[in-house]
């Protein structure tokens, strides 16, 4: 009977570190494109782009009226350097603005895994009084968090990357 426990006991330990211990050891890498790109042009392919202006000589002749506004340009608010603080980080967090939306986007950000990330917008380096943006995207690349209209920016100067069950900050953004 005690034989019994004792394996059942082993393999649970096993089961939970595996759990804990694995995400360390997976890079997940996302290049979401930014909402700073102003021309569509720079983006294009020699042929699309001649594509494109035959397309518009074509349309010239047409007159079309607009009664829409058109969106004003994206333009980043604050940013930041990530700073390591229990795991080694790399990249900047930039809080754009375009049109009525806020964008948090991670650029060029590079941090190890772990158990359940989150992102954070906080007043210092814990989460109490902080927003949670859910689960981290990537742990390596560009990408966007799509910030709810209700959150008042200017309230938070700091971007926290969090490690849920262990409550550890593995890294962090002062916003300026």
């Amino acid at each position: 009977m005690k034989k019994w426990s004792l394996i059942v006991g082993l393999v649970i330990a096993a089961v939970v570190a595996w759990y804990l211990i694995s995400p360390v050891f997976r890079v997940v890498e996302v290049h979401e494109e930014s909402p700073l790109i102003k021309d569509a042009m720079e983006t294009m392919d020699a042929a699309t782009k001649v594509e494109f202006e035959k397309a518009v000589e074509a349309a010239r002749e047409n007159v079309m009226v607009m009664t829409d506004t058109m969106p004003g340009p994206a333009r980043v608010v604050v940013q930041g350097l990530f700073k390591p603080s229990a795991h080694d980080v790399m990249g900047r967090a930039l809080l754009i603005e375009v049109d009525d939306k806020k964008i948090l986007r991670f650029e060029d950000f590079e941090t190890i895994n772990g158990p359940d990330l989150h992102v954070f917008l906080a007043t210092e380096l814990g989460i109490a009084g902080a927003v949670d943006l859910g689960e981290i995207k990537a742990t390596k690349g560009s990408v966007n968090y799509e910030l709810d209209p209700s959150i008042d920016t200017t309230k938070y100067n700091k971007v926290l990357v969090w490690c849920v069950p262990f409550r550890v900050l593995f890294s962090y953004a002062v916003l300026q």
